[in-house]
């Protein structure tokens, strides 16, 4: 079973916890981490910006002298435990910093293949014009048309097809085109 903290407003829990001589820095650092565990965290989520923050940097920190890394003697236990949580708390936002700001330039490289609304009713309108300027044209054009950019056939096909002179498919193939042009030329 895990206990709570020590209460570090507890004068004596706090003297009980003062550093012998011949104590280990990592123990005397161990005892008062959980000291004062209650008074880092509300001074993490002033400093951080989120309870989250601090529980993190916090586990962080109690992670981190749990190993029992190589430490000196440190003078004063209280201020190098909270710059510790402090550290660990802001390499934790600078980590995910680097991170969002890989993803957001991600996301933002991502163009939307979907046109909105506007662009939808202007293609509508669009082809709109382009389908009464096809109606336009007289019935031989419109087929020729429909038969080079609609089917892909190649002009001596359209020729032998609709039994012309290929120089006449090439004819009506242009005024056609320039109708369209001419049409769709005022849409823009």
């Amino acid at each position: 079973m895990i206990e709570d903290p020590p209460d570090p407003n507890n004068s004596n829990a706090a003297r009980k916890h003062d550093a012998s001589p011949d104590e280990e820095p990592n123990e005397v650092l161990e005892r008062t981490f959980l000291t004062m565990y209650r008074e880092l965290l509300p001074y993490l989520e002033n400093a951080l910006g989120s309870s989250d923050a601090a529980l993190d940097a916090l586990q962080d920190t109690s992670e981190k002298l749990a190993r029992r890394p190589a430490i000196d003697t440190v003078r004063d236990p209280r201020s190098y435990l909270r710059r510790m949580a402090l550290n660990f708390g802001r390499n934790r936002r600078k980590a995910g910093a680097r991170f969002l700001s890989v993803q957001q330039a991600w996301l933002e490289g991502i163009v939307d293949p979907a046109p909105d609304p506007e662009m939808r009713a202007a293609a509508r309108q669009d082809l709109a014009i382009v389908l009464d300027a096809l109606a336009e044209l007289p019935g031989r054009q419109r087929a020729i048309f429909f038969d080079k950019w609609r089917d892909g056939l190649a002009l001596g096909e359209i020729a032998k097809l609709r039994g012309l002179h290929r120089r006449t498919v090439e004819k009506e193939l242009k005024r056609a085109i320039d109708h369209l042009r001419l049409r769709v030329g005022r849409m823009t």
